[in-house]
């Protein structure tokens, strides 16, 4: 279905074993061998935690079984939300899409056929904003692919088009989800704490980058597709 096989960003930091096992699921998609693979190594934090990024980019350099392998090694720590948020930005920027996945995710073998024909079908319908490979178990009947107006964070995709309504500012966010009366909402309705996340973002208790994400998403009215969760 698809014309071009959107590039795959994987993230990683300073978990070999992770690492290898997030490599060795997603190498056996169909579409590995014809999938331009990007990692985005971030720099030590601390000398600390030295060897096992350098034991990860020994790893990443290994890499085969995709149609390319290109890996970016920071040059020092960006922190995972900059890390992903930058790598996101310069992949759409390149490419118009890009496949998202973090250093502890092992996916399906029809993962990459999915995301690609999900990115092909909705490019350019401007209410979609992204695609999501998993969905959270659920006892409601849900079709074999819907519609939700959120954003994951667990294997995903998107395009230039809809990266560009990220907006990193917190407080921003926050204040127009009070503004609007949307902050239940935003927490399902009572049942997960996204407001108070995103407040402790804004107060520099955490750095989710996934929290503004979805966010700023929601607050455009834009949806996600999924798959159905067996």
């Amino acid at each position: 279905m698809t014309r071009e096989r959107a590039p795959i960003a994987l993230f990683v930091y300073n978990r070999p074993d992770h690492t290898r096992r997030t490599v060795e699921r997603l190498r056996v998609n169909a579409m590995a061998g014809n999938s331009d693979l990007i990692v985005f190594s971030d720099a030590p934090r601390s000398s600390g935690a030295a060897p096992s990024v350098l034991a990860v980019r020994n790893y990443v350099r290994t890499i085969t079984g995709f149609r390319s392998v290109r890996i970016v090694e920071r040059v020092s720590n960006m922190g995972l939300a900059d890390s992903i948020t930058e790598g996101v930005r310069e992949v759409c920027e390149q490419y118009g899409r890009v496949i998202v996945l973090e250093d502890d995710l092992e996916t399906s073998p029809h993962f990459l056929a999915f995301m690609n024909d999900a990115l092909e079908l909705y490019e350019d319908v401007p209410e979609v904003a992204a695609v999501s490979g998993f969905h959270l178990p659920s006892d409601i009947s849900f079709p074999e692919t819907f519609f939700q107006c959120d954003a994951e964070c667990w294997g995903w995709a998107t395009w230039k088009r809809a990266w560009s309504v990220y907006n990193p500012d917190g407080r921003t966010l926050l204040a127009e989800l009070r503004r609007r009366g949307l902050t239940r909402w935003f927490d399902q309705e009572g049942s997960y704490p996204y407001t108070k996340m995103l407040r402790d973002q804004i107060a520099g208790k955490n750095n989710s980058w996934a929290v503004r994400w979805r966010a700023s998403v929601m607050l455009k009215g834009m949806l996600t597709v999924y798959p159905h969760a067996p």
